[in-house]
This record gives structure tokens, C-alpha cells and sequence, in this order.
């Protein structure tokens, strides 16, 4: 296996926390989870070891995408609150006035 899935899920962390709109997320999304992301290219690479192997690297790399994938939800949790946020400011109305 090329990189080490706990370095795939800290490069995850990092560029999830980084993304800022849901644009930024859905790429970052498919850098490890698209069809040629690195978790996909982890699973493709499954074949090549052998039989007694897989099941256990299987269950890591499983483990690994369920982390990415929460991650991608938190961050998106985030980013629309965010952006709740942002409009509610925009809209609040000064009763005052």
C-alpha cells in the first residue's frame, strides 16, 4: 500500500478543516473518497495481497473511509452553520430604528 491510512486520514483532517464553502468540501471529498481518491486507490490495491490479507486490511481501510467520511460531515455541519450564521446577521433587523 502506497501511503499509510493514518496518513491519508490526517491529510483528510487537514483539508477538510480547511475548506470553507461546499464547493471546497465536495473536492476535498473526492480527493479521498472519488475514483481515483486514495481511499478508493487503498481499496484497489486489496486484489494484489493475499488471500489471508485482505480481510484485515479490508477492515482498516473500511475504518479509515468511515473516518474520512465523518470528518466530511462534521465539516459540512460547520460550513452551513456558518453560512446560517452569516444570513441571519445579514437579515437581523434593528427594532430600534
Amino acid at each position: 500500500m502506497t501511503a499509510s491510512l493514518d496518513d491519508i486520514v490526517a491529510e483528510a483532517q487537514s483539508v477538510l478543516g480547511n475548506a470553507k464553502t461546499i464547493s471546497d468540501l465536495e473536492q476535498a471529498k473526492a480527493r479521498f473518497l472519488g475514483k481515483a481518491g486514495s481511499l478508493t486507490e487503498q481499496m484497489k490495491q486489496l486484489g494484489k495481497l493475499a488471500p489471508e490479507e485482505r480481510p484485515k486490511a479490508g477492515a482498516l481501510i473500511n475504518d479509515a473511509k468511515q473516518k474520512v467520511e465523518a470528518l466530511i460531515a462534521a465539516q459540512k455541519e460547520a460550513i452551513l452553520a456558518g453560512e446560517l450564521e452569516a444570513k441571519l446577521a445579514d437579515e437581523s433587523l434593528d427594532v430600534t430604528l
